[in-house]
Order: structure tokens, then sequence, then C-alpha cells
């Protein structure tokens, strides 16, 4: 996920994870301050979480702890007291493609969590530069096919979710793109801009690029049309049926957690989701809001770890 838009995710995570448990502060629960476990880097989550802090009437304190594919910042709620006062942001890295990426872990990435909410999803929408000679991506597919080699796809490195996007679509479609991994989703893209790699899996930064002409945009790679690029078709409207790989989020809390206590933080968080403010940002960041019981985020998990798991074994990444 690029840096900049995954701190503005990770910040509208926060306000809808917090905001709406305003109507509860005066209530036995919270009564003191709530760390929110974020397992990447500082970032804008921090300022958010701040303004959090005087809605609520309870300090809450952002605790980042990145490092390991997210396996530190996990691990640490993992064997946290399941007293609500620690929760964890999870995604489709940290319940998806980190385990699948993983030789062993320290934790169950089901057992040992209770899942709280789903808050947002988003897919990133398949660009390449304007010299690829495609327009569609069956005209893609089936250049990719007459000439391999030909067509790369950069990614944020191995095993991010331009990786398992790419391997995907190539093992749905025999393209076979050649990856070319970057440390980050920043010299990524800048490549494809320049036009020394063909394709990449952006996000909703790369809208500008598009509307001047420097990319263009083949499909998206969720269940639904992406709200930055609605004229874009999904995977599946293009041709490539069944392809759906969208990154969920939602807020999790350790197994054990009384169910009084998850009830009232996922009543917090749907009522923080139907905030008009809240929406209107997720639309501008091109995410689709989710929300929901903790079930639907437990089957959301579920069906993440499945599909992970079956790309990386069908690609054959490797695990560490």
């Amino acid at each position: 996920m690029p840096t900049i838009h995954r701190r503005a995710i990770l910040a509208l995570a926060a306000g809808a994870c917090l905001a709406g448990s305003a109507a509860y502060a005066q209530e036995p629960f919270p009564n003191r301050p709530i760390k929110l476990v974020v397992p990447y880097a500082p970032g804008a989550i921090t300022d958010t979480a701040e303004r959090m802090s005087a809605v609520l009437g309870q300090q809450v304190v952002v605790d980042n702890r990145g490092g390991a594919g997210t396996r530190i910042g996990v691990q640490a709620v993992a064997s946290a007291p399941p007293d609500g006062y620690t929760l964890l942001y999870v995604n489709s890295i940290t319940h998806g493609s980190m385990p699948a990426m993983s030789k062993s872990l320290a934790f169950d990435p089901v057992k040992d969590f209770a899942p709280v909410a789903p808050l947002f999803w988003y897919a990133n929408v398949f660009v390449c530069h304007p010299s690829v000679p495609a327009n569609t991506i069956q005209e893609l597919v089936a250049y990719a096919r007459q000439n391999p080699g030909k067509l790369t796809n950069a990614t944020a490195g191995p095993g991010s979710g331009h990786d398992f996007a790419g391997s995907l679509f190539n093992s749905m479609t025999g393209a076979n793109l050649l990856h070319v991994h970057y440390k980050g989703g920043g010299p990524a893209l800048q490549d494809v801009l320049a036009g020394h790699v063909s394709c990449i899996y952006g996000d909703g930064n790369a809208k500008p690029l598009v509307d001047a002409g420097k990319l263009k945009a083949l499909a998206a790679a969720g269940p639904a049309r992406d709200p930055v690029f609605p004229t874009v078709p999904t995977m599946d409207e293009a041709g490539v049926k069944g392809f759906s790989l969208p990154i969920n989020h939602g807020i999790a809390a350790p197994a054990g957690t009384p169910p009084a206590v998850i009830a009232r933080l996922n009543a917090a968080a749907n009522e923080a989701l139907q905030q008009p403010q809240l929406q209107q940002r997720a639309r501008e960041l091109g995410l689709v809001v989710a929300g929901g019981p903790p079930e639907k985020l437990a089957q959301v998990i579920q069906g993440d770890l499945a599909k992970f798991a079956r790309i990386a074994a069908d690609a054959h990444i490797p695990k560490e």
C-alpha cells in the first residue's frame, strides 16, 4: 500500500474507531485511555487520535509498532489483556498476505483475536504507461500472450498488495507480466511514469496522473468500481471473471474480550461510519464504507486468509 494513501486510511480508521464512542464516554467503558496499535510507522493517525481524545474524554494512545511485516504490532495485541483497552488496526495485510508469507507465527490470526468491526475496503486500479499498446484488459492480455516478457508490473516489494494482485492476474489470464520489485510504492510508481516499467496497481493518488494522460487506467481490482475511478470497469467487468482482491480494513481486540465490550466498540464504530463527514472523506480516498457486526469482519478475515494463501501457493511466493 503506498505510504501516503496508507496514512490517510489509518487516520480515517482512527476516527471511525473512536469518534462514535463519544456517546459512551460517561459510561463505565471506557474509563481510562484506550491504546490503538497500528503495525506501521507513524503517520497522520496520530493527529486524528489526539482530536478524538477530546471527544472521548479519554486519551487515545496510538501505539505505532511497525516492523517484521506487521508481525510485531499484531503479536503485541494478541498477548495484551482482553479488556477492550488495547485494539488492533487490521487489514488484508495483517490478516491476509502476511500470514500467507510467514513460515511460522507466534500467534494465530483467527484464534487470538476478537473481531470488532469492519470499517472500509478499497481496491487498487491497474494503470499502465501510455506506451503500452492496449486500452483494455483484454487487449493487454492478448498483447502479453503474443509478446512474452515485454510487459512488466511494478510492485512495492515481494509480498505486497501489488505483488499478490499481479500474481492473481497472471494466474487467471496467463499474461505473465514480469514483476519488478521496489522498496515501496512511490519508487515503483515513478518508474512506471518514466516508462521504465509497464504497469502498476495504483490507488486514488494515481487519479491526477490518469486525468493528465500520464497513465491510463484499465481496470479496478475489487468487487465494485472505485469511487475515485467510476468510469473504470472492474476486472470482472473487463473480462477477468471472478477476479477480486480488495484491501479490507477493520478493528480487532484480543481474544477473550468481553462480549459487552465488543458490542460497545462495534456500535461506536458503526455510528461513526454513518457520519456524513467521514463518508465524504472515505469517498475522496477511494474507500468504500463497510460497517456491520463483528461476525462480518470474521468472515472477511477468513476469506482473506484463504485467498492470499491460495495466491501465494499458486505463484510460489517464498515464505519468510
